[in-house]
């Protein structure tokens, strides 16, 4: 009785083992076919990396066939270089593959029709000729406290293949991105920022510029010998600085004249346009008369609501918050898509969108919708606080988050605007010497009526806003519908940019764009 016991359980436990043995040599062969079947390379393909399961495949070579040799390659050219269809193969066991395609566009392989195992690519690109060299249309060369910033805008006739970066003596540094960061450096030291392009057939250019780490362009007007002598705080909390006056605070940029407002907080350059440059030196023309403007607008058109005050505007609604909100454009700033070059939007895709790199996109424009009396809504009778702030003559920069167009939902900045353009307020008009008596003397009159973006009120029936008039003083109440006052854009040069030049008429400061 006790060996039929235990013969049972020594047949339990041996059956209990072989099912141990079974499970393990299953594991091992199913290791060994997922081995065999798993992907050995992937491949960047137009529409992104693929999978090539449960077959192999993989690109075995890749030869870049430059006309008199041809050299292996990593990685597809992403530019001046043909797929050679006829000479790139798939084989599977040494038999081409029937029925498969190849395609390449821009560095991006993809394979149709490839469903065997074991299936290996050579693929081949062909040089396109060319004897055409790139062209540095010009370098932007930003610096904060330990390094150097440099974006290269060069152009090719076939493309760019790659840029080549350099810091003074060491060694250069070769990438296909047109933007480098050199960091690790010194506050206030000088370098040699030395910059080459280079296309897939060898043609190059180059361009050399000296830059010095950490200095700001409101640094170098303010150690200038005609820095602004004026400062206040600004509605970021920081100091700006303002010319008044008749001051030298002449800046070309882009092919214009402008002038200098005052320097933001953040160091980047509040300047008003000034006028075509048709020469290296302003004349009388760029002082005063329609030449300071881009043409003449109606701010709003129709004005029968308090919600056209605003620059950009909301709905009718008896909410404040909507009447106000920033989702419209006004007349004088124009569709995001106009061509209309007296409109800003307009003018600044036809002037200024290639030069965008130098512009900054976060120095916020205000508009200071805040109310003095009324609701701000609807047709309710309305005053708004720059215009209370005007006839005290007690001009200030500060400006509730809520009227700045803001970045996301809290930051100052251009956010709400496609472009970052707009007008002068009253408030900086006032700082730089635009009086409520006639005739001042500053740099600002220029014996044309232009539009303000600061609100005056609406009376009932018509929108107004404030404006510079002929004669040089803060006008109140004109209606946002007339077509008579002037547009002078107002940008901001950001602080990173490299300047030269005084700021006088002979020796103007100048934006380094190349």
């Amino acid at each position: 009785m006790d060996f039929e016991v235990l013969k049972r359980s020594n047949l339990k436990r041996n059956i209990i083992i072989g099912m141990v043995v079974v499970l393990i040599f299953s594991a091992v062969i199913l290791t060994f076919t997922r081995a065999k079947y798993r992907v050995t390379e992937s491949v960047p393909l137009v529409s992104g990396t693929i999978n090539f399961s449960p077959y192999d495949f993989n690109v075995v070579a890749m030869y870049l066939n430059k006309g008199d040799e041809t050299v292996s390659t990593k990685k597809a050219p992403h530019v001046g270089y043909t797929l050679n269809s006829e000479q790139s193969t798939c084989v599977v066991d040494d038999e081409e593959v029937e029925g498969y395609e190849i395609l390449y566009d821009s560095g991006l392989l993809d394979f149709n029709n490839l469903s065997y195992a074991g299936t290996k690519c050579s693929v081949y690109f062909d040089l396109i000729p060319d004897s055409e060299d790139p062209v540095i249309n010009n370098l932007v060369i930003g610096s904060d406290d330990t390094s150097i910033t440099v974006t290269v805008r060069a152009t090719d006739n076939i493309g760019v293949f790659y840029y080549y970066f350099q810091l003074d003596d060491e060694e250069e540094i070769r990438i296909e991105e047109n933007t480098y960061t050199f960091e690790g450096l010194e506050k206030d030291d000088i370098h040699l920022v030395s910059v080459r392009v280079e296309d897939a057939a060898g043609n190059e250019a180059s361009s050399t510029d000296e830059v010095t780490v950490g200095v700001k362009a409101g640094d170098v007007i303010l150690a200038s010998e005609n820095a602004p002598t004026n400062s206040t705080i600004d509605w970021t909390g920081k100091t700006t600085y303002y010319y008044t006056g008749k001051p030298n605070n002449w800046v070309q940029f882009a092919g214009f004249w402008w002038r200098i407002i005052r320097i933001n907080g953040d160091g980047s350059i509040r300047i008003i346009y000034q006028g075509v440059a048709d020469s290296d030196k302003p004349d009388g023309s760029n002082e005063t008369g329609t030449g300071t403007q881009i043409g003449t607008k109606a701010f709003n058109s129709p004005g029968d609501n308090n919600m056209y005050v605003g620059f950009k505007y909301g709905s009718n609604s008896s909410d404040y918050a909507v009447t106000h909100a920033n989702i419209n454009n006004s007349t004088v700033l124009g569709a995001d898509n106009s061509n209309d070059t007296t409109t800003l939007n307009g003018w600044y895709r036809a002037s200024l969108l290639e030069y965008t790199t130098y512009i900054d996109g976060n120095a916020g424009f205000c508009g200071d919708r805040r109310l003095n009396s009324g609701t701000g809504t609807g047709e309710t009778v309305t005053t708004y606080q720059p215009s209370i702030r005007i006839n005290n003559s007690t001009p200030n920069l500060s400006c509730e988050k809520v009227d700045i167009y803001t970045i996301d939902e809290f930051e100052y900045g251009n956010g709400a605007l496609t472009y970052p353009i707009g007008l002068i307020s009253a408030d900086e008009a006032m700082l730089g010497g635009i009086l409520r008596a006639s005739s001042p003397n500053t740099y600002l009159n220029t014996n044309q009526i232009y539009w303000t973006m600061s609100p005056h009120g609406f009376n009932g029936s018509i929108a107004s806003m404030l404006v510079v008039s002929s004669s040089g003083h803060i006008g109140g109440g004109n209606d946002v519908f007339t077509t008579y006052p002037g547009v002078r854009p107002v940008i901001n040069i950001r602080a990173d940019v490299q300047l030269t030049g005084t700021g006088s008429q002979n020796d103007p400061f100048k934006v380094v764009t190349s």
